[in-house]
């Protein structure tokens, strides 16, 4: 139990992560939340006017770790190997983090939450900054960026679903299979 005066918009958004990871996204509340600090729900009003207002602010908390982790990887490495560690490193963070997963990217629409659009900008120009070099022209950048980040999370995706389950295939192996192809179409000489 928290006392009202020990609240902070760390304590809320740490077990507003730990109510998503058990639960899901879609059964968050202020009330559950506060219910589980042993706090009114109108105690956290002064750090997030709302339960969306929390839900962005995981968000970008989400979308900050991704882009440092996969940033803190990407050092020292260039070229397709850049492009491989950044593939994979995505990858394996989305499907760490499923539910919030699912609600970076189900749960909210980007283009009326201008905040959590800009941090995810943040994790696209790290992809685009990769890409730059294999390109002849800034469109060929946007496209291939494009064609990229839907490969993974629509594989990502899939796989969440349990789409890939029971495949003599397995997943990962198959998504390592396809990223090298990915990787060798934006490539090309």
């Amino acid at each position: 139990m928290v006392q009202k005066r020990n609240l902070s918009a760390a304590k809320i958004k740490q077990t507003a992560m730990q109510l998503i990871n058990e639960n899901g996204a879609e059964q968050l509340s202020f009330s559950r939340v506060a219910t589980n600090l042993g706090v009114k729900p109108q105690a956290m009003y002064p750090y997030f006017k709302s339960k969306e207002a929390l839900k962005v602010s995981l968000i970008v908390d989400f979308l900050d770790h991704l882009t440092s982790q996969i940033s803190a990887q990407l050092v020292g490495v260039a070229g397709q190997e850049a492009l491989m560690v950044y593939g994979e490193q995505l990858y394996h963070h989305l499907l760490a983090q499923p539910e919030m997963t699912r609600l970076a990217f189900g749960g909210i629409d980007y283009q009326h939450q201008s905040v959590a659009y800009e941090h995810f900008r943040d994790l696209i120009a790290l992809l685009k900054r990769l890409i730059r070099p294999f390109t002849q022209n800034e469109t060929d950048v946007i496209n291939y960026s494009r064609l990229f980040r839907a490969f993974i999370f629509g594989f990502v995706q899939n796989e969440l679903w349990g789409l890939f389950h029971g495949s003599p295939v397995p997943a990962k192996s198959s998504f390592d299979t396809a990223l090298q192809q990915v990787i060798g179409l934006i490539t090309v000489s």
